[in-house]
């Protein structure tokens, strides 16, 4: 009898998990998505002189947004509170050029990867000596706080590691020789050096995907997402929009 019991009390816990995960997908369908992101990381995402979200991950919404048939709303703040507004469902998923990590992996669930690439290393042109990893020993490192650059530039032996709010402002510190490099994807480092003609790509460090965050319970929106993410990639869209921002 107990057994029974147990057994009924588990399938009913089930369904209610099943309700829950159903709810994300059907609430969005309902309100609309609401897209949280850190608009200082171009070309992914950045203010326009009208102080307008542009950029590639915009782009690439709207249209996941149109495949899903319904309106997309961003929220601009700063990139270290992204995943706690996630997780306290002020925001239905996270894009900010997000790199999928392991540890973040713990608290949020992600898409697909989306676009791959290397993380690099960018210096002054004048700066000397500095080729790999190891040799930001002894310098002051810029990144922005939360970030997967961060917590590179912290395992790094002896460097500096200064963070900053904002990556734009990482990019100025180098700029400025407040800091002598910085470590950033290589699409962002690209935008970053035409901001700034005086910087230089050195060194090109690991490969990382990036993906969009959602809550672990929304794994029918996930899934939809998926599925509409596969379908750009199958018609040319997503070539399309990298050929647009990542010149």
């Amino acid at each position: 009898m107990r057994k029974g019991i147990v057994v009924m009390v588990l399938v009913g816990l089930l369904g209610v998990s099943g309700a829950l995960a159903q709810s994300c997908l059907a609430n969005v369908r309902a309100n609309g998505l609401t897209v949280g992101t850190s608009p200082d990381y171009p070309p992914f995402e950045s203010l326009d002189k009208n102080n307008k979200i542009i950029g590639f991950d915009v782009d690439l919404l709207n249209l996941i947004g149109a495949e899903l048939g319904v309106k997309v709303n961003f929220i601009g703040q700063s990139f270290d509170g992204l995943i706690p507004a996630l997780l306290t469902k002020k925001i239905d998923l996270i894009a900010a050029g997000l790199t999928i990590t392991e540890e973040r992996k713990k608290s949020v669930d992600f898409t697909r990867p989306y676009i791959s690439g290397p993380n690099v290393i960018i210096t002054r042109k004048e700066t000397t000596g500095i080729s790999k990893l190891e040799d930001l020993a002894g310098k002051k490192v810029a990144v922005q706080i939360g970030s997967a650059q961060e917590k590179i530039a912290s395992g790094v032996k002896g460097a500096e590691v200064k963070s900053y709010n904002l990556y734009t402002d990482a990019a100025l510190a180098v700029n400025t020789r407040q800091a002598d490099a910085l470590i950033v994807h290589r699409f962002v480092g690209r935008a970053f050096l035409k901001q700034y003609p005086d910087l230089k790509i050195v060194a090109e460090l690991n490969q990382v995907d990036t993906g969009l965050a959602l809550r672990k319970e929304c794994s029918d929106l996930r899934r939809a997402i998926d599925a509409a993410i596969e379908k750009l990639e199958k018609n040319g869209k997503m070539d399309e929009l990298a050929a647009k921002w990542f010149k």
